[in-house]
């Protein structure tokens, strides 16, 4: 297991001046986050290689992708592929805040604006998320899946003990975890972990985790594997 609080990595430079700090870069992705301050916005871009996947973890927003504006919030998890013209907008007075995988890893001479792109002219439409599901480990969660690049789930750990699961691993699949908000601990091998906003974590293949709350307030998490997640792949000492 590897963590590291997100707020604590420097910013980096980028075209949108938003602030920017990549996160963890693998063969296959890299992972950025994202913090939009209030009434701000990206410029309208596109990305000839890179296939991008935006997790919206705080805030709501307008998302243009193409031709349409999606109307997203927490628990969104929004395809972008190559060639599609796309803008964040914060709408609120509160900060948004996103991560951004891109696959492949992130190339700032994939990144191609014009400033005369003009932005669709529609009526903004919600993004329609995936029903909430009981996972097996016991957490509610809102769970995608990109063929090829990795699997996405929303979890909202609850301070149920009705509700709590043995350790488990997998042999095959890679598990980060970004921390949304709550406190509680992350089980590795035994060993229990303080986690709280902003982490991220890296658990290996072979590492049997399992989530605590001890808390009345909800742990909330977003979970990405590489490969996809899979049942067959998931295994108890």
């Amino acid at each position: 297991m590897k963590k590291t609080n997100v707020y604590e990595l420097p910013l980096a430079a980028n075209v949108c001046e938003q602030l920017l700090r990549e996160i963890d870069r693998t063969p296959l992705w890299s992972m950025a986050h994202v913090l939009m301050n209030p009434r701000a916005w990206s410029l309208l871009h596109e990305h000839h290689l890179m296939d991008e996947i935006y997790l919206i973890t705080r805030g709501t927003g307008h998302l243009i992708r193409g031709e349409e504006i999606l109307i997203v919030q927490p628990g969104d998890a929004v395809h972008i592929r190559p060639y599609e013209r796309h803008k964040l907008v914060n709408t609120s007075l509160t900060r948004l805040e996103h991560l951004v995988l891109a696959a492949p890893p992130f190339d700032p001479n994939d990144v191609h604006l014009d400033l005369a792109w003009k932005d669709p002219i529609v009526t903004p439409v919600p993004f329609v998320q995936p029903p909430v599901t009981d996972c097996f480990d016991g957490a509610r969660i809102v769970a995608y899946e990109f063929p090829g690049i990795a699997s996405v789930a929303f979890g909202s750990v609850l301070s149920d003990p009705e509700r709590r699961k043995l350790p488990h691993y997998h042999k095959a699949a890679t598990e980060w975890i970004f921390v949304i908000e709550g406190e509680g601990t992350l089980e590795v091998d035994g060993v229990p972990h303080l986690i709280g906003g902003g982490d991220w974590i890296r658990v290996d293949p072979g590492e049997a985790h399992a989530f605590r709350n001890e808390h009345a307030e909800h742990l909330v998490v977003t979970c990405i594997c590489t490969p996809c997640f899979s049942m067959a792949d998931v295994y108890y000492r």
